[in-house]
């Protein structure tokens, strides 16, 4: 089985690399990643995004060098948005930290990553970020055939997305270094299910590599 995943893995490496891709930044926002945001005061231990920060930063740089079009995915919560039903009742059961309100410091993406006025923000209102979002009018309107995922959390958001984003005909990416989640158990366990399933799993520098080349 391992030699098969490193064929496929092979296939798909040259399928992007000659590919228009795109750099995904998910849910980097203060309310998941910096103490004193929601996700912190309903006591996750957000120290364990931080690795993720420079890693990500390493990779903005190179996308921008390489003019790689960067998306960045925020969740943005209001009354609106909210609804009566299932997505609704479960966070109040569970007692969900009320996170990245509308118009709040929470919602806004981490200091440390900051766009380019250039760059795209895309709003998402569920875990999927093709759902009832511009997403995929962006991608179609740019001709992006690749998608390059990083952020947070692995298991929920940046799978929901890549998830979705294969099921549309994307080639999808992990950055398994550039990704983090809150729950320890879920993240190798998300990684292994994204291989064998939707897209390919590599490490920052791979993609790095792959990219930086003389134009």
């Amino acid at each position: 089985m391992k030699g098969r995943f490193s064929l496929l893995n092979n296939g798909l490496k040259k399928l992007i690399q000659a590919s228009k891709q795109a750099l995904v930044i998910v849910d980097m926002q203060n309310d998941f990643i910096e103490e004193g945001g929601a996700f912190s005061q309903g006591g996750f231990n957000v120290r364990s995004f931080e690795p993720i920060i420079s890693v990500i930063q390493k990779l903005l740089k190179t996308a921008r060098i390489q003019e790689i079009p960067v998306i960045y995915l925020t969740m943005v919560h209001d009354q609106n948005n909210d609804g009566q039903k299932a997505w609704k009742k479960r966070r109040e059961a569970f007692n969900h930290p009320n996170s990245c309100r509308r118009n709040t410091w929470g919602v806004q993406l981490i200091e440390r990553l900051k766009p380019l006025q250039s760059e795209c923000i895309i709003q998402k209102h569920r875990y999927n970020g093709f759902t009832n979002s511009q997403l995929q009018n962006y991608l179609t309107e740019k001709g992006i055939e690749s998608l390059i995922f990083t952020g947070v959390n692995t298991n929920v958001c940046v799978e929901a997305t890549a998830r979705a984003a294969h099921d549309l005909d994307y080639h999808v990416a992990l950055i398994e270094d550039a990704t983090a989640t809150a729950y320890e158990d879920a993240y190798l366990a998300s990684l292994r299910n994204f291989e064998r399933h939707f897209g390919l799993v590599m490490k920052s520098e791979e993609w790095i590599k792959s990219v930086s080349y003389v134009k």
